[in-house]
């Protein structure tokens, strides 16, 4: 017996009908009422053994819907640490670009205040290299806190609270609650025959990091020809889409294993593994 709510909630109904009709059966209101004495004055022989048939079965099904929940949370709880695993990479990812770019940034600051020690335009340089810095820093971490979602169908007409369902139809995709938000939107002008992505603003970057681990579930469902995707900039969806190319390309040549971007770079994983397995790119 497969675990669904749905068959959860038909069997806490079967058990409450079938005591309802034992306490209606001996006169009784509550199950505190019942026992041995009640049982014998209202029940012969055979309708009682009827309700403990009919209990007993309840019983057993109960047990196996039980056993079949137990495994399901087992499952569950493997695709969590999984999913934790994957969101601490994704992290690290992160952690270490900002890193890369603090340092290339420091670096550039040096170089200026080094051959700049003697002018006067030195220190102005300096600060300007500084709060550069300090801008790529800031701009990467607001993107790291939005969501863009790609191929969702746009209506003629749609409203903002349109657009918020459409999000809410995708979070419901990947069995997820959408978490608190700042702004839902299309991005950028409507033209015809054009789909503009939908960008969500989170209050942080671990909701977007989430929303991408589960991504994958919209392959199999009635969502497929929906994908999510980091809040690039311009420089890097060129980048990305570059990389989109080459694994077309490497999947052309080699169809035995599945190919996926993760941290910028091209991986494969052996299609022993369900596409399910795989991340988001």
């Amino acid at each position: 017996m497969d675990f669904s709510v749905d068959l959860l909630h038909t069997m806490e109904s079967e058990m409450k009908s079938e005591i309802q009709k034992l306490l209606k059966a001996v006169n009784v209101s509550t199950t505190s009422e019942l026992n041995e004495t009640v049982l014998i004055k209202y029940l012969n022989k055979n309708p009682l053994a009827k309700f403990v048939e009919s209990l007993a079965n309840l019983i057993e099904k109960n047990v196996e819907l039980c056993k079949s929940a137990a495994g399901q949370i087992d499952q569950l709880k493997s695709e969590k640490i999984a999913d934790q695993k994957l969101i601490i990479e994704i992290q690290q990812g992160q952690i270490n670009s900002v890193q890369d770019t603090v340092k290339s940034e420091m670096k550039t600051w040096a170089d200026i205040a080094k051959k700049n020690v003697n002018q006067r335009s030195g220190k102005q340089l300096t600060e300007n290299s500084v709060k550069q810095a300090v801008r790529i820093v800031n701009e990467e971490e607001r993107r790291s806190r939005n969501l863009m979602i790609y191929g969702y169908p746009e209506t003629e007409n749609e409203t903002d609270s349109e657009i918020t369902r459409n999000v809410k139809n995708v979070y419901q995709e990947m069995d997820c609650l959408v978490p608190k938000t700042i702004d839902i939107y299309r991005m950028g002008k409507k033209e015809p025959g054009k789909t503009r992505p939908i960008k969500v603003e989170f209050t942080n970057s671990g909701d977007v990091e989430f929303a991408l681990v589960h991504a994958r579930k919209l392959k199999t469902g009635q969502l497929n020809s929906v994908y999510l995707g980091p809040d690039r900039t311009k420089e890097e969806r060129l980048a990305h889409n570059k990389l989109v190319k080459q694994m077309k390309i490497m999947i052309e040549k080699d169809s035995n294993k599945h190919y996926y971007i993760r941290n910028k770079k091209i991986c494969s994983a052996d299609k022993v593994l369900s596409s399910q397995d795989l991340p988001s790119s």
